[in-house]
């Protein structure tokens, strides 16, 4: 079986949701990195929790918000982080949206703040526990593609 990974990429915090082929989530986990170390020891402890995780969990497909230019050193980290899960992933179709579609096709709103979000996706899925935004992110991001691939007809 192949799954649907969602992830809501972040160098301190990456929040992950791995769905089945019907949209619904098997595992919700993140990975947290430690500031205090550099920039090569933080990505590869992403890496290793990948790599990891897609050994128990085959990948057909890989969705991720695209980055976005707010702060610059942010916005650097953020794109170290894409660019390794476009390379781990390179073999799966990959799809990135914009936060504000993200947020419009999951909330009606592409204003929506994360508390927002996690609101709407707790609705969704009240079985579901967040230990951060960052994973309800995650599932929100998997949201946008089900119903993409739904109103595709996919």
């Amino acid at each position: 079986m192949n799954y649907v990974w969602a992830l809501d990429i972040s160098l301190s915090n990456t929040g992950v949701c791995i769905f089945d082929l019907n949209g619904i989530p098997v595992k919700l986990f993140s990975i947290s990195t430690d500031a205090r170390c550099e920039h090569k020891e933080r990505l590869k402890t992403i890496a290793d929790s990948l790599l990891e995780n897609r050994k128990i969990y085959p990948t057909e497909t890989v969705v991720l918000e695209s980055g976005f230019f707010r702060f610059i050193k942010s916005t650097q980290a953020i794109y170290k982080v894409i660019g390794l899960v476009t390379y781990l992933f390179n073999d799966c179709e990959q799809i990135l949206y914009p936060p504000s579609s993200v947020k419009k096709i999951v909330s009606g709103s592409g204003e929506t703040n994360k508390e927002g979000i996690r609101k709407i996706v707790s609705k969704k899925f009240p079985e579901l526990s967040f230990d951060d935004n960052d994973q309800s992110d995650a599932v929100g991001i998997g949201m946008c593609y089900f119903s993409m691939k739904d109103k595709e007809g996919k």
